[in-house]
């Protein structure tokens, strides 16, 4: 999982987004959130992580089967609790509370309890946020249209 994929653009950016008054940039990192966040949605429901790697499968149970074809982390990758907070310096995307805990142990693989008081279990790492080459194109061609207004992104 990459460090900082926004890096290279940061020195350009604080100057180029200066020109956009206060409301203006508020709006365009709301509506690049939203954008990012149903990108990281549809990546969460292909059951891939940012970089294009599918998820490791689950493990079998006692019996030897694998749970049901369900499709893992369904309530994580839900509008409603994927939070999204936008001003006029930053768009976040991410997790906060209990929630944050959990997507935490899934992103990163960690040991945690299955359930309160449960046993412990090792989770693999499952890449559930991210920014890859696609979305970082995609905020770089969305500035440059709030920036030039005859390109009409």
């Amino acid at each position: 999982m990459a460090d900082d994929p926004f890096a290279p653009l940061e020195s350009w950016l604080t100057q180029a987004l200066a020109a956009l008054e206060p409301a203006a940039r508020r709006t365009l990192f709301g509506e690049i959130g939203r954008e990012l966040r149903k990108r990281n949605q549809k990546r969460m429901s292909r059951q891939v992580d940012p970089e294009g790697k599918p998820w490791r499968a689950r493990k079998p149970n006692k019996h030897g089967r694998v749970r049901a074809a369900a499709k893992m982390m369904k309530g994580l990758r839900e509008a409603r609790r994927m939070a999204l907070k936008s001003g006029p310096d930053a768009v976040e995307i991410g997790y906060s509370g209990r929630l944050g805990r959990i997507a935490s142990v899934h992103h990163f693989g960690s040991v945690d309890a299955v359930a309160k008081g449960g046993p412990q279990v090792k989770y693999p790492a499952r890449g559930l946020i991210g920014a890859p080459p696609e979305d970082v194109s995609y905020v770089r061609t969305r500035i440059m249209g709030a920036l030039d207004p005859a390109r009409g992104i």
